[in-house]
């Protein structure tokens, strides 16, 4: 997966969030305007009308327009004791009947029609009515200009009040909303989050088909997942089938060899002797190289893996071992710990990393005449949580800088000696098999350990 490649989880939040947020802000815009229309059309309704009873007051008297209405009535009709209001009357010869000077814009004006319009004056920022208006008397007609502004104090508080109102309900309403999305997504998500804790939980070896109440949207990702490992088992079964068919087919024609040799050689002619040595030298690589290959952590079969009691496992090897080392000359011990200890393995394996292990003692443990050297010990010992299989013997050990690497494959201590070179690396890949670490210090000798993780009750 690329480093940066979004999850899941942050792609759908993304893709909730960020659309609702550019919609809201959308929809807070749409609604300043239409609410500042709507306020607007409300404030300029009433200046109308506060116009309006301006004009009720014009009179006539001596062929002369009038107006009877006090200037503090005007400002109660239209201000609501906010704000400023500016008025006049003109009649048709400029005269100001009543109210401020140059407050009347003609050019505003378009035949009789009221007009509305924004501008400034003394100073002040102002919504103003004017419209033209007339009276008659005698058979004559008598023109007056009406001009009515009032500052927008009142206008702007009441839209800034309806936007805080509505700002603070779209905030608790997006913030809802996100959390209400992290909960949908995390609820959404908990299928594929117990599904990758039951992958993560599983033994990397372990092949068994996943068990899982997959919802339908993650139901073909199971499948394909079981299929893979049902492929993989196939596999491993078709190698350890090849392993088993080359083992036979090798030692087959080893063994024919050994008889024919027998038959054409006095057991102390030297050549028998060679022969012989070169077809168990032989016999020895192949066994080691096919339990090399058996042993792969990568194409084991766990299933052959069983609750076993290490504690019998040992004394049984080390009854079957015993006659053995004493026969090569050295004294052989096992030592026992009172607390049984049962682990998941294959006892087949176990044995055979033991066996590599006492071969790989019996042939270094030697002076500088070839004589073996003290005794070969197997024993088990509690450390804290773990317990210790191990392998000791007296030999002369191995330079400190050396240990780290005699676990590698193909690493001999003296290349004079023969053998594969796998026997050690064959015993980390089944420390490994168990979940076991492996280590080897100078300790009198050589101590090769198996350490495994078991807590104490």
């Amino acid at each position: 997966m690329e480093r940066n490649t979004k999850s899941i989880k942050s792609s759908l939040i993304a893709w909730l969030t960020f659309p609702l947020i550019i919609f809201t802000m959308i929809l807070f815009v749409y609604i300043y305007f239409v609410l500042e229309k709507n306020v607007t059309n409300f404030f300029d309704n009433r200046l109308k009308a506060s116009a309006k009873s301006i004009e009720y007051s014009i009179g006539i008297k001596n062929s002369k327009l009038f107006v009877d209405i006090p200037s503090f009535s005007i400002e109660l009709l239209s201000s609501n004791d906010q704000g400023l209001i500016y008025y006049s009357v003109v009649d048709e010869d400029n005269r100001l009947l009543v109210g401020y000077e140059s407050l009347l814009n003609k050019r505003r004006l378009v035949d009789d029609d009221v007009v509305f319009y924004n501008t400034e004056y003394n100073d002040s920022n102002l919504r103003v009515v004017s419209y033209k208006t007339s009276l008659y008397s005698a058979g004559k007609t008598y023109s007056a200009y009406i001009t009515l502004g009032e500052t927008k104090e009142e206008r702007d508080e009441n839209i800034n009040y309806v936007l805080s109102l509505l700002l603070i309900i779209m905030v608790i309403v997006i913030v809802s909303t996100v959390i209400i999305t992290l909960i949908a997504v995390s609820e959404g998500l908990k299928p594929l989050n117990r599904l990758k804790r039951i992958i993560k939980k599983r033994d990397e070896r372990d092949l068994d088909p996943l068990i899982f109440n997959a919802p339908k949207e993650i139901e073909d990702i199971v499948k394909s997942i079981n299929i893979l490992l049902e492929r993989s088992r196939e596999t491993i079964d078709y190698i350890e089938q090849f392993n088993s068919d080359v083992s036979h087919q090798l030692r087959t024609p080893l063994a024919e060899m050994k008889v024919k040799l027998e038959f054409l050689y006095d057991k102390n002619d030297k050549n028998y002797i060679a022969l012989n040595s070169l077809l168990n030298n032989m016999s020895h690589i192949t066994e080691q190289l096919l339990l090399y290959a058996k042993t792969n952590p990568n194409t084991i079969n766990l299933k052959r893996f069983k609750k076993q009691n290490l504690n019998n496992i040992c004394k049984e090897y080390s009854l079957k071992t015993a006659p053995r080392v004493y026969k090569k000359g050295f004294e052989f011990a096992y030592e026992n710990i009172d607390e049984e200890i049962f682990i998941q393995c294959d006892q087949i394996l176990l044995e055979s990393m033991l066996d590599n292990i006492i071969n790989n003692a019996i042939h270094y443990a030697v002076d500088e005449n070839g004589n073996p050297t003290g005794t070969i010990t197997i024993s088990l010992e509690r450390h804290n949580n773990t317990i210790w299989l191990n392998v000791k013997d007296e030999g002369k050990g191995v330079d400190k800088k050396l240990l780290k690497t005699i676990f590698d494959r193909y690493y001999r201590v003296d290349s004079k000696k023969s053998g594969s070179g796998l026997g050690l690396s064959i015993v980390k890949q089944i420390a490994t098999l168990h979940n076991a670490k492996v280590e080897a210090i100078n300790e009198n000798g050589l101590k090769i350990s198996l350490i495994f993780d078991i807590p104490k009750h």
